[in-house]
């Protein structure tokens, strides 16, 4: 029964952590003085420090973030990263967001490069 439970568990999270899910969930938006290229670097540097595993992708004119999830085939994070009037703009969509008790290295590497 517990590993029923488990299995189902798991499918909805995996379900509620798509890219087309976290896409349309409301963004953090953030702005560092800093180049997009380099807050990427460091960005992409941080959180594969943490262990996780992350693409880049061009997009527009900056570059979209992706960092796994820990449950497979869903993503924990979006971040979009582009040029702003002054700096750069950073966009971050993450799973659980409002939940105070998620991890927060995601976050956490995402202000530490601002």
């Amino acid at each position: 029964m517990r590993t029923k439970t488990l299995a189902i568990l798991a499918a909805a999270l995996a379900g509620c952590t798509s890219q087309a899910n976290l896409e349309r969930n409301p963004s953090m938006e953030l702005r560092t003085g800093k180049s997009a290229e380099d807050y990427r670097g460091c960005l992409v540097a941080g959180l594969e420090k943490e262990g996780r595993h992350v693409v880049s992708q061009p997009q527009g004119n900056g570059q979209r973030v992706l960092v796994d999830s820990k449950v497979p085939g869903a993503t924990a994070a979006i971040i979009d990263i582009g040029s702003a009037s002054r700096g750069t703009r950073v966009e971050l969509r993450e799973q659980m967001a409002n939940n105070p008790l998620r991890p927060r290295t995601i976050l956490t590497a995402v202000k530490d490069c601002l």
